[in-house]
Formats: structure tokens, sequence, C-alpha cells
């Protein structure tokens, strides 16, 4: 855990790394359990609450831990987690960029933007029952 409750930068780099942590454990049960047993789309369909949820809980518990603002954590981790995604599909998986930004593409029916959304206001969330 970061040393100081205030700290944004660690607090971000803290939930972006496990929400990609999450993420990647998600996508290894997608891939090897649900693609095979439902199809390609309901598999991606039947993981997408599952990793969305446990991702906001991780912000909602970070978001009370931390004393550091609760919207700029979230948004920063977002942007933790984008990165070692980028770094992953791009440079370990060596998708094209186009391929890798047509999971952004809601007209596409992708849904992670949705869960990027919702991960980045978890903390608020946390914060205001922490408030409670």
């Amino acid at each position: 855990m970061p040393a100081k409750p205030g700290n944004l930068l660690a607090w971000s780099a803290l939930y972006g790394a496990l929400g990609f942590a999450v993420g990647f454990a998600f996508g290894v049960l997608r891939q090897f359990v649900l693609i095979p047993a439902f199809g390609e789309r309901m598999g991606h369909l039947a993981e997408f609450p599952m990793v969305t949820l446990a991702a906001c809980v991780l912000g909602i518990w970070i978001g009370g831990k931390s004393a550091a603002p609760a919207l700029a954590l979230g948004v920063l981790g977002v942007a933790v987690l984008i990165a070692f995604e980028s770094a992953m599909a791009l440079g370990f998986m060596r998708l094209s960029l186009a391929e890798y930004l047509a999971g952004y593409d809601l007209t596409r029916g992708a849904l992670f933007p949705v869960g990027l959304a919702l991960m980045a206001l978890a903390p608020a969330l946390g914060r205001r029952f922490r408030r409670r």
C-alpha cells in the first residue's frame, strides 16, 4: 500500500495495476472457459459484468482508503490500466493499432470503454461510502 493516504500518483498506479491484473485474470477465464463454452460474442458478454464488477469493487475499496481526490484517482488509475493494456496488446500480442482500437469502438459493440468509465467513477463511490 502507498505510505501516505493522500498520495494521488501512488494510489492511481496501484489502482491501475490491480485493475489490469483483475482484467488479465478474467481474460484468461474468458479465453479458456467462456468462449469455448458459449462462443466468441457470448463469452465476451458473459465476462464483461464480472470483470467490471471486480474492478469497481477494487475502486470502491481504494477510494475509501485513500485521501487523494477520488475522481482524479479513478481517471489516472484508468490511464495506468490503458498503458498496461496497450503495452500488452501492441507489444506482446502484436495486434495492429486498428485491431487494438476496435476494442474501444462502441459502434462495433465494444464494452471496454463502458467498463473503463465505471472504473474511473468507482473511487468516488468509495469515498461517498466512507463519509457515512
